[in-house]
């Protein structure tokens, strides 16, 4: 297979290499990590991914404003907030108003990162039209403006995306071992897609398993969103990308609501960090880690497997008092 890269859409200052290693420990003992939470100290994983084919797209099309959209503790708005600051670009967000009223988190990020007039508190009864009221909104501002959906899950993404596809190709070659079976987490579903629409249009055929923690997804609306991405893509590089990858997804063995997060889910996040020296959050990465721990010494992998660590320590935000010890 010939490889293609769109190399020309991505910022290679965003779209940054990162290291792998072994988790140190016998009952994972083949399972490696990838550590995206590495590639940014501000913006949460590998959503600065996203970002790197997305903001050169906003800046060619000389866009002035973006309207964003999400939940009151999203990492993608805060990392989305920091980014378009840094390039020039007026943020509008347009958030679900909390239930919970006092600003922690990365409400309180938020808080600092936008003025009044960019933060819209949508109620909650009227988010199921968020998307509408957002255009709206923009239309009136007299500014070329551009409108993101929920978790940046938009085709300009989807080039950054496919990064981390590239750079598991290059640990791969590093330690000259392929992985069967790689671990991802899903929220909108993006990194995931990216990921497989990557290895798939990259790679050469390899049996490869993709195991996706649907942690604030449906298994239909993943598999609609890859669809649809496969062929946009197929049309934009003239070539057919077809499925290659073995797709497999399942649900948090705890707290599968999004958002939700009991006393164990907690004590995962301590027993990560005091045994593997990983900071991970409550919201996405702890559970993907017990979901793929469990999964992995219920469906035992012969050869290597890979778990994509997207957290960052941000997630952290907002759950100081339950995480100490003295709690």
């Amino acid at each position: 297979m010939t490889p293609f890269t769109l190399e020309h859409k991505v910022d290679p200052n965003l779209s940054r290499p990162t290291r792998i290693h072994r988790v140190p420990s016998i009952e994972a003992e083949k399972l490696w990590i990838k550590r995206e939470d590495e590639l940014s100290s501000g913006i949460s994983g590998s959503k600065l991914r996203k970002y790197s084919s997305l903001i050169p797209h906003l800046i060619k099309e000389r866009v002035e404003t973006v309207g964003m959209i999400g939940g009151p503790n999203s990492n993608n708005l805060v990392g989305l907030a920091q980014i378009l600051r840094e390039n020039g670009i007026k943020p509008i967000a347009f958030v679900r108003q909390a239930a919970d009223k006092q600003i922690r988190g990365n409400a309180l990020l938020l808080d600092m990162l936008l003025d009044k007039s960019e933060l819209i508190l949508i109620p909650r009864e009227q988010w199921s039209q968020v998307g509408d009221t957002a255009r709206e909104y923009l239309e009136k501002q007299n500014t070329r403006s551009h409108l993101l959906e929920e978790g940046c899950s938009g085709f300009e993404a989807l080039p950054g995306a496919m990064s981390l596809a590239k750079d598991i190709l290059r640990n791969e070659m590093e330690i000259e071992q392929v992985f069967s079976r790689i671990y991802i987490d899903s929220g909108t579903g993006m990194s995931a897609t990216g990921l497989i629409l990557g290895l798939e249009s990259m790679a050469p055929p390899t049996p490869r398993e993709i195991v996706v923690t649907l942690i604030a997804d449906c298994e239909e609306r993943f598999n609609a969103q890859l669809s649809r991405f496969r062929s946009q893509l197929s049309e934009k590089i003239k070539r057919v990308i077809e499925p290659q990858v073995e797709l497999r997804f399942l649900s948090p063995i705890l707290c599968p609501k999004f958002g939700s997060i009991n006393a164990s889910v907690i004590q995962e996040c301590r027993r990560v960090a005091k045994t593997l020296g990983l900071v991970m959050d409550p919201t996405y990465s702890a559970k993907h880690y017990m979901t793929a721990k469990a999964d992995l010494l219920s469906n035992p992998n012969s050869n290597r497997s890979l778990f994509i660590f997207n957290g960052s320590a941000l997630g952290l935000m907002g759950f100081q008092d339950r995480l100490s010890s003295r709690a």
